[in-house]
């Protein structure tokens, strides 16, 4: 299940958020939540924008270093047999020779782009939006958070899954 999570992650993010938009609508309309006032709202959005940028610094952090320890990766060396080539390569390295890397990076890049793509909706809106539309503000806020929280999630999940792989390592020596 999580495979197939982590192969329409975005997708599967977008309908996680729509549901829980859907929810709060029904939820508002039958009286049984409201919307904050205004003050509260404005105050939110600036919040969750700077928590997207921040997010997505750490991931874009996180990036960088598996990037930088591919750079410094040296070549698969083939030996007579194949099996003798994989006894002196270390199991981390053999991830970053794997397409499991290449899925790896995939997932944190979409993720970047989406903390990103969630400040700076936040902050146009912030700087373009009337007063009419406080609504929009609300909204905002319900899927900037739950956005953030999935790809942190998804994140902490592909972190997980590379010490898993380091930790299998050290256990190998």
């Amino acid at each position: 299940m999580l495979n197939k999570y982590f192969q329409f992650a975005v997708i599967s993010d977008l309908i996680i958020t729509t549901f829980l938009c859907i929810l709060c609508y029904f939820l508002i309309e039958a009286e049984v939540i409201t919307v904050p006032k205004e003050e509260i709202l404005m105050s939110t959005v600036s919040d969750v924008a700077n928590i997207g940028f921040t997010s997505a610094g750490f991931v874009l952090t996180f990036l960088t270093l598996l990037v930088s320890f591919k750079s410094s990766l040296k070549p698969l060396k083939k030996k007579k047999s194949l099996e003798d080539t994989y006894s002196r390569v270390s199991v981390f390295n053999l991830f970053l020779s794997s397409p499991l890397y290449i899925e790896t990076i995939r997932q944190l890049k979409n993720g970047v782009k989406i903390l990103i793509l969630v400040a700076i909706v936040g902050y146009t809106l912030k700087i373009c939006l009337n007063e009419e539309y406080l609504n929009f503000f609300f909204y905002y806020n319900i899927i900037g958070v739950c956005l953030i929280s999935l790809v942190l999630w998804r994140s902490l999940l592909v972190l997980s899954g590379v010490l898993k792989v380091q930790n299998t390592n050290e256990h190998l020596e």
